[in-house]
């Protein structure tokens, strides 16, 4: 009776031991899952806290930006005033030996400086014409010697003798007075003209300049190729006449070529061409310089 209790107690009290390997390998695998879970939630935590840095530092830099552009945007009234008074206080220390505002110079300091202070006054004194209304009188006056001077010799018919804004013009008609055709040679009534208009030249200190014009026929033949070497040929053949004969001083004359260029009359008509090649002797306003002088004396004489 004894043998099967005793067998039965072992069957029911039988228990089966514990796969520790298995068990241990269930562990192993569970903590290879949670460190790769681990990893990647790591990583990604990671990524996503550099870009938020840079995003901080943007907007902490634009902070800064926008601070600084409104503290260079408000003006101090006070401090402004203070800084131009420092400023305008500082050029009046500056300047005070020679403005008695910072800009303008001082009565005494003109004084020291004689060649200012007589400035126009004395030149004036010196030189009557040197102003408008002597200057007008002084060209009227000329004017009138010019045209009594040639009625006085009968050339009144191959000048004319003009008022305009350059001075005093004595127009001479080429086919009338001196030159043949595409010539610059004076004839005996050119050298007439211009020693009668030299004799009225050499009394006063005007520039006087020769302004030579042609038609506009082309130039054929001859020592001249075009119109405007004629014409300036012309007008050098008169001012070397008033430096030679008429003895009119060269720093006084000068000689201009126009051309075909500023005609009088039409140059369709044999007419109109015939006006249109002339010489001009224009009396100006301007003056030689007076001796000990460098500059020349100029007036506006309408």
């Amino acid at each position: 009776m004894t043998a099967p209790t005793q067998r039965h107690h072992s069957v029911r009290g039988e228990r089966k031991p514990p796969d520790v390997a298995a068990y241990e390998a269930s562990r192993h695998r569970a903590r290879r899952r949670r460190s790769a879970g681990e990893g990647a939630g790591g990583h990604e935590a990671a990524g996503m806290g550099r870009w938020l840095l840079t995003y901080s530092d943007m907007i902490t830099l634009l902070l800064a930006l926008f601070i600084i552009l409104f503290a260079i945007s408000t003006i101090n009234a006070k401090k402004f005033l203070a800084f131009k008074m420092g400023i305008t206080q500082s050029f009046n220390n500056v300047a005070q030996q020679t403005s008695h505002n910072g800009l303008l110079p001082k009565q005494d300091a003109l004084s020291a400086h004689p060649t200012i202070t007589t400035s126009m006054s004395s030149i004036l004194a010196k030189n009557p014409t040197t102003t408008t209304k002597t200057a007008r009188s002084d060209l009227t006056k000329i004017q009138v010697e010019l045209s009594q001077h040639l009625a006085a010799a009968g050339l009144s018919s191959v000048t004319s003798v003009s008022r305009t804004e350059q001075g005093v013009v004595v127009e001479i008609f080429a086919d009338k007075a001196y030159f043949a055709t595409d010539s610059a040679t004076l004839q005996p009534t050119g050298d007439k003209v211009i020693d009668t208009i030299g004799a009225v030249l050499s009394t006063v200190p005007n520039h006087v300049e020769v302004q030579g014009y042609t038609d506009d026929v082309p130039i054929t033949g001859g020592p001249y190729v075009s119109n405007w070497e004629l014409s300036g040929a012309r007008a050098a053949a008169a001012v070397v006449r008033l430096e030679t004969v008429d003895r009119i001083t060269p720093n006084r004359l000068s000689a201009v070529g126009f051309g075909t260029t500023h005609p009088v009359a039409s140059n369709a008509t044999v007419a109109g061409r015939a006006q249109n090649r002339r010489i001009d002797i224009v009396v100006l306003a301007t003056t030689v310089p007076a001796p000990g002088t460098t500059s020349t004396q100029k007036v506006i004489a309408p």
